[in-house]
């Protein structure tokens, strides 16, 4: 008889890098929904809960607190143990006053900070810039859309929470603050110096310094924070 439904657990030695637990501590872990993250880049809430945050000490517990609506990602209640969620993420648990972000560590791992109160604001980067009937529409790394916004690819855009509205745009230039993803400076803050344009042959790089160290890296592992300053404080 042929399994009926999505399988909703992997073996934890295979989730993916971003996915930072204890992969022999426990042999099974919950694989992402499809959502706003790809599951490259994200982790189910479940994990956050159990494995990140030790609010709860078994999926069972898990998957009560959050039927019971005491979860919010982004200002917003969810209920799925397999939601998916990801770098500048907010996670809200107000009946234990806890309140996190979604960072990354030094190896490009999702690792949670957490804060002294709920945070009001995400930044989302500009991933693509299409021509619609309705104007030109730009989407986020985080699955939003905006139609009317003024952006390019590249820049970063503030998100008020919960409402989901697109706020300032933080313009990919010289000058500006910006978080690495990737590569061997992953998670730092470092300030662009130079944007290298791209060829048929070679990617669009980007100079930039940090303290007194300068080092260059692709565009797509720059996500702009703010102009001099991140607008996040958490972040810093």
């Amino acid at each position: 008889m042929s399994r009926k439904g999505e399988n909703k657990k992997a073996k934890a030695i295979s989730m993916p890098r971003a996915v930072h637990i204890n992969r022999k501590g426990n042999f099974w872990a919950v694989k992402t929904k499809a959502g706003p993250h790809n599951k490259e880049t994200s982790v189910s809430l479940g994990l956050v809960l159990r494995d990140y945050a030790n609010i709860a000490a078994v999926m069972k517990e898990a998957k009560h607190i959050l039927n019971h609506g005491e979860v919010k990602v982004n200002g917003v209640v969810r209920r799925d143990h397999q939601f998916p969620v990801g770098l500048f993420d907010t996670i809200t648990i107000e009946k234990q006053k806890l309140f996190y972000r979604i960072l990354l560590d030094d190896k490009g791992r999702i690792v949670l900070k957490q804060n002294e109160k709920d945070a009001k604001e995400k930044v989302s980067k500009i991933v693509k810039k299409v021509m619609t009937s309705k104007g030109i529409q730009i989407t986020t790394n985080d699955g939003r859309t905006f139609i009317g916004v003024k952006a390019n690819v590249g820049d970063s855009v503030k998100i008020a929470l919960p409402e989901g509205k697109a706020g300032e745009v933080l313009e990919f230039k010289d000058s500006a603050l910006a978080y690495i993803t990737k590569g061997a400076h992953c998670s730092e803050l470092a300030t662009v110096k130079q944007i290298v344009a791209a060829s048929a042959k070679k990617e669009k790089l980007v100079k930039l310094v940090s303290g007194k160290v300068e080092f260059e890296t692709i565009a797509g592992n720059v996500f702009i924070m703010g102009k001099g300053k991140s607008v996040m404080a958490d972040v810093e």
